[in-house]
């Protein structure tokens, strides 16, 4: 990726996500925001971390794996926050 180039979309949406999803977790109520808020907000730095490292690597494999693993992490997470279709009640 040179300066040239805009972000990639992957990097882009993971952004969003993360813009979107850190106020939500402001409201989880306090005990899940430090347990399962941290968790989810941690991973997906992970994941965005590792897609802009992927778009400037030569060999984008290793990092898009990383990702791609904790990113599985992070939705097994967020389905503890989604009982019976719902998420997790805001204080």
């Amino acid at each position: 990726m040179s300066a040239q180039n805009p972000v990639p979309p992957a990097v882009q949406l993971c952004h969003e996500l993360l813009a979107w999803l850190i106020p939500l977790l402001d409201q989880f109520p306090r005990t899940r925001r430090f347990t399962l808020g941290e968790r989810l907000e941690g991973g997906l730095l992970f994941v965005l971390e590792n897609l802009v490292d992927a778009a400037y690597a030569r060999d984008k494999r290793e990092a898009l794996a990383r990702a791609n693993r904790r990113l599985a992490v992070v939705r097994h997470l967020w389905r503890l926050c989604l009982p019976g279709g719902r998420r997790c009640d805001p204080a």
